[in-house]
């Protein structure tokens, strides 16, 4: 990302997602987030300038403004229509499949070497390690912990995550 790039974050309350919503503010983006509406008021803490409700504001209500440069998807789901609301030079990332014709989609673009379009590779590198713990010792970047479950609850843990609206990570404690 670059700074002044708009930047679309769908599913931004979760556990990756509210770190990306961080990670793009610290980086000078201007950042739309994807929440559920409880969500809301915790995106825009996180920094989004601007946060929308998913089940209100789909691609045709998103599509009225200008484009966006990123869209970072960790839901993954209807990537065509999300596809079409980047500018020219736009790139999506997405970081889940959340349905098989996304993956089939993900799979011809990785095929065809797409750079607009791409599937996230968690292989982090030593220096991307050092760039993300800047952002952290700065403040610039919290972890955010919604629920801390311990072991002997990782059913509990389980259903709390099916449930949906998340505000960060689900931690299990192995003490």
């Amino acid at each position: 990302m670059r700074p002044g790039e708009r930047v679309l974050v769908r599913g931004a309350s979760g556990g990756v997602g509210s770190v990306v919503v961080q990670l793009a503010r610290a980086m000078g983006a201007h950042v739309t987030g994807l929440a559920g509406a409880r969500n809301l008021d915790f995106v825009r803490g996180l920094g989004a300038h601007e946060a929308h409700d998913y089940a209100t504001t789909g691609p045709a209500e998103l599509a009225r403004w200008e484009g966006f440069d990123v869209i970072i998807d960790i839901v993954a789901t209807d990537l065509p229509a999300y596809q079409r609301l980047l500018t020219p030079k736009g790139r999506l990332v997405a970081v889940s499949v959340g349905s098989f014709s996304s993956a089939l989609r993900l799979a011809g673009a990785t095929l065809l070497r797409s750079r607009r379009t791409v599937f996230f590779s968690g292989n982090p590198r030593t220096p991307l390690f050092r760039d993300l713990a800047g952002f952290v010792e700065r403040g610039e970047v919290r972890p955010v912990v919604d629920t801390v479950h311990d072991l002997a609850d990782i059913a509990e843990a389980h259903r709390a995550l099916e449930a949906g609206g998340v505000r960060g990570k689900h931690v299990v404690r192995l003490t």
